[in-house]
């Protein structure tokens, strides 16, 4: 790697070292909430790890933890250094390991001279081969350096060599756009303190504003460049590049893949049928693959943070973990699902039980389904079991009703949540409390405290 490709690279990715107002982060959507957990770990030594599917706002994020360290903390714009190492420029170079970054940042060091702690952003950093040895042995020579990554791939934390930062690091699970933050973007002024009936009262005046947003939501997603964009032709192109660059980029190449048709079919299988049961066998089933196949490829789509798995909910571990059971499969984000899939209208019922559960997965230990004669959607646990159902209508159906009472019964529990479309209601049903709550109000309540302390 010849001097001239290290200065392009670092001059490329850092145009703050010269001019400010070049900044990469202008003109990105503020994540709040990100921010201000991100903010008090910029003062600690260790590593600082951004984990999420790719395109959710983990570079963003960066380029705005850039901005406040420049702007806020007064660190001088030379001692902060970003890399993104999914650059073609970097791909040929890859091969060199750790010793990729030992050029890259000696370079830096020479070049620029930074006086004092330097902070180094290595996005998307998991194509580098034993770059946590390399972060480890700088982190315990106590070298001035705080250590930012992202990655897209659960390899990040995985990798034989990722245990060498065990218990040096902090890890930040970035998704795309929360309801809460959605409404931010569209410039809603969200009122109410922290309780579903104070946002319910806050907000009275402006519901149905709120649900208009929310029937985008639960069709759009929260992608910020899908949500920004102007027409459906672009939300569809831009889902459409993410699909493929997820499958691609963190399915395949890392995998070594060679039936990439195989992979993508079953993706998009997954994304028509999502929020329903399925087998090993029936999803198996229409491309005559094998059962470990589709074991092994929904691994890999796990790891990509692309699909989530629900198993059905027992006190006995063996129950729970039963492979032979089904499972209920969940996508990161709706508009990826609903422009990627040939359809008439989407379900927002079945968009509104995904959303759901990614919020509910977000702050649980453990997010279950449970079924008898009928079926509990969720299941949590945290560490308490809690019951919800969704039925996104204000006429809940009465089998929704029916499943939680059976549910509590089961378990010896006295209250279930049914989150509606907008009806709100508290009901003593054949002993158990079963309270109705508004889909928009949950949602904007967990998205202002999405992180929970565990």
């Amino acid at each position: 790697m010849n001097r001239d490709v290290l200065n392009t690279l670092l001059t490329t990715w850092n145009p703050h070292f010269t001019d400010l107002k070049k900044g990469k982060w202008e003109g990105t959507v503020k994540r709040e909430k990100y921010l201000q957990r991100l903010k008090p770990l910029m003062d600690i030594p260790h590593v600082t790890i951004l984990s999420g599917v790719r395109r959710a706002g983990k570079s963003t994020l960066m380029q705005q933890i850039i901005e406040y360290l420049i702007k806020e903390k007064g660190v001088q714009a030379k001692n902060i250094v970003y890399l993104f190492l999914e650059d073609i420029l970097v791909q040929q170079y890859l091969s060199m390991g750790w010793e990729l970054l030992d050029k890259l940042y000696n370079y830096y060091l020479e070049t620029f001279n930074p006086q004092g702690k330097v902070y180094l952003f290595l996005d998307e950093i998991q194509g580098v081969k034993e770059f946590n040895r390399w972060t480890a042995s700088r982190y315990e020579r106590k070298e001035p350096i705080k250590f930012i990554f992202s990655g897209s791939r659960k390899a990040l934390l995985e990798s034989e060599s990722a245990t060498v930062l065990t218990g040096r690091n902090v890890l930040i699970n970035v998704y795309p756009l929360n309801f809460y933050e959605y409404l931010l973007v569209h410039d809603v002024d969200v009122k109410g303190g922290n309780s579903i009936q104070s946002i319910r009262d806050a907000n009275f005046s402006q519901t149905t504003t709120i649900l208009h947003h929310l029937g985008n939501f639960l069709y759009e997603g929260g992608y910020p460049e899908i949500v920004l964009a102007n027409t459906e032709d672009a939300k569809r192109a831009i889902a459409g590049g993410y699909y493929n660059d997820i499958i691609m980029r963190d399915v395949l190449r890392p995998n070594a893949i060679r039936n990439a048709a195989e992979v993508e079919i079953l993706g998009l299988q997954i994304m028509a049928d999502f929020t329903k049961t399925h087998t090993y066998s029936s999803l198996a089933r229409p491309q005559k693959l094998s059962v470990d196949t589709v074991k092994t490829y929904l691994d890999y789509f796990a790891k990509a943070h692309l699909f989530f798995q629900s198993t059905h909910f027992s006190y006995k571990t063996k129950e729970t973990q039963d492979i032979q059971r089904p499972r209920k499969l969940y996508v990161v984000d709706n508009g990826l699902r609903n422009f990627n899939i040939p359809q008439l209208r989407p379900d927002l019922g079945q968009c509104a039980e995904n959303t759901a559960y990614m919020e509910l997965q977000k702050n649980n230990v453990g997010v279950y389904y449970w079924k008898r004669k009928k079926e509990i959607d969720f299941v949590t646990l945290n560490p308490d079991i809690a019951f919800l159902n969704v039925s996104y209508t204000d006429e809940p159906h009465t089998r929704e009703v029916e499943s939680m009472i059976e549910g509590l019964a089961e378990f010896n529990k006295e209250k279930g949540i049914i989150l509606t479309k907008n009806y709100a209601d508290k009901k003593e049903l054949e002993g158990k409390i079963i309270e109705f709550i508004p889909l928009w109000a949950w949602l904007i309540l967990n998205g202002r405290v999405f992180f929970k302390e565990r």
